[in-house]
């Protein structure tokens, strides 16, 4: 296994090119707490205690701290922190509106009387409680979040929580994601239902929770045009004897609408699990499965599934279904038509799905019944999983919109009571003057009428 690691990781070294560079319009980049810029994959954090970025800070409690003693091997980036013994926030402009990529990156540390480990705080995105109580362990962690951002400003929110809480962020990112990175339709709701349409995706406040390069090995930020990390799915795979990684020296032929090096690299694309139909003790036919724990209770998260077909000789050869959590998620998968009719042709397709009690994501592939003996496969190249956030219970108004709330509230129910009054009013006189002139009856047309919904039903009626 070891070997065969090394074997493919030589091949992709040799055959992918870098990564061309992503330029996103808002881009930015913090090392908090320092005064200096720092480097983290070829990308420089400016320090946020420098003229050129302190205006973004509005915390004027807030404390810069150095780790006086870090592991040699920790870079620089998370050798300082912001702390925030009191909420304190960053405002960021925003010149593009749409879907944002937010990342902050935590490694506690000791300096001048502060446990960074002990800190106990919440986190707002543009008033979306994204972290609640959260509690960094050690180590250096990264929590992603994707939302779309509609204003002109953006404002992020590290509150305290508890009596002796407190709140830091080492760094942090915040920039413009690709166009269409997420899209409003074409995405399926998968459960006991059945499968049906799941609208308005960009809407919702996504948490990264796994991203997998299937079948390859660890892809790191440098190799990646938006500077993220995929990990192997080895240790996901439920039976271990049902897959066998495929591996492919031809750089993938990305096509117009399908899937392009921003929703992948190129080296996800080229690494896939295939059924291992060695093991005759399997079977002929069997599925390849996969369980990712997430957070547990029925919450709602996004499976972002990446194929390309590197395994078949020819096109229209390969079939296979797609199951989530145990339901049928994509019956009858033709790679060759959603392509195009072009082999290594890398596309994805959203899926949503709930948790099952236990906290897993369970994703497995196989044969499909239009699989002939030649063609019988199942391949699966990425998998990405993102927890939707609840926007209902997560959106906390400041207070200051709070209050103007409130003020516009009262002034708008004092307004609509006064129409009704007047209304009521006139609407007397009127009944006095058509006493006193006793009109010939007649039948009037209406002319108040109210036009049907233009759109009935919904996506779960089809």
């Amino acid at each position: 296994m070891e070997t065969q690691k090394l074997i493919i990781h030589v091949i992709l070294l040799l055959c992918i090119p870098c990564s061309s560079s992503f330029t996103p319009i808002d881009n930015y980049l913090l090392s908090c707490g320092s005064q200096n810029n720092a480097s983290l994959f070829n990308r420089i954090f400016t320090g946020d205690s420098t003229n050129q970025v302190s205006s973004f800070l509005s915390a004027d409690k807030s404390i810069s701290l150095t780790n006086q003693n870090p592991p040699p091997d920790l870079p620089i980036l998370y050798h300082t922190a912001r702390v925030f013994p009191r909420t304190g926030s960053f405002r960021f402009n925003v010149r593009k509106h749409g879907t944002h990529l937010v990342r902050f990156h935590f490694s506690p540390f000791k300096a001048q009387g502060f446990d960074l480990k002990a800190a106990n705080f919440s986190v707002l995105i543009d008033g979306n409680l994204v972290l609640r109580n959260f509690k960094p362990s050690n180590g250096v962690l990264l929590k992603e979040f994707i939302l779309k951002i509609e204003s002109n400003l953006l404002e992020i929110v590290f509150r305290p929580e508890g009596n002796s809480g407190f709140g830091f962020v080492n760094a942090m990112e915040v920039f413009t994601a690709p166009v269409d990175f997420v899209i409003d339709y074409g995405a399926r709701l998968v459960g006991p239902f059945g499968v049906v349409e799941y609208k308005n995706l960009s809407s919702q406040v996504l948490e990264t929770v796994h991203r997998i390069n299937v079948g390859g090995v660890k892809v790191t930020p440098f190799n990646d045009t938006l500077w993220r990390t995929w990990i192997p799915d080895e240790e996901f795979l439920v039976f271990k004897d049902a897959a066998k990684p495929a591996v492919s020296n031809q750089t993938p032929n990305f096509q117009k609408g399908g899937a392009t090096r921003e929703n992948a690299p190129d080296s996800v694309y080229m690494t896939a699990q295939e059924m291992d139909k060695d093991h005759a003790i399997i079977g002929s036919k069997f599925n390849i499965t996969w369980d990712f724990p997430v957070a547990p209770g029925g919450v709602r998260h996004l499976v972002r599934l990446h194929f390309c077909d590197i395994v078949s000789p020819v096109l229209n050869l390969l079939y296979f279904d797609v199951y989530i959590n145990g339901y049928s998620a994509y019956k009858d998968l033709d790679l060759s038509s959603l392509t195009v009719h072009v082999l290594a042709s890398p596309v994805y397709v959203d899926f949503v799905a709930d948790s099952n009690d236990s906290g897993v994501i369970r994703i497995s592939v196989g044969p499909s019944e239009l699989s002939s003996s030649r063609g019988m496969n199942a391949i699966l190249n990425g998998a990405e999983i993102m927890q939707l956030v609840n926007i209902v219970d997560s959106r906390v108004v400041p207070g200051k919109k709070r209050l103007w709330i409130l003020v516009g509230s009262i002034a708008g129910g004092v307004v609509v009571l006064l129409l009704v009054m007047s209304a009521f009013v006139l609407a007397l006189k009127c009944r006095k003057k058509k006493k006193k002139k006793k009109p010939k009856q007649r039948t009037l047309e209406s002319v108040g009428w109210t036009p049907l919904r233009v759109f009935g039903g919904s996506s779960l009626s089809r």
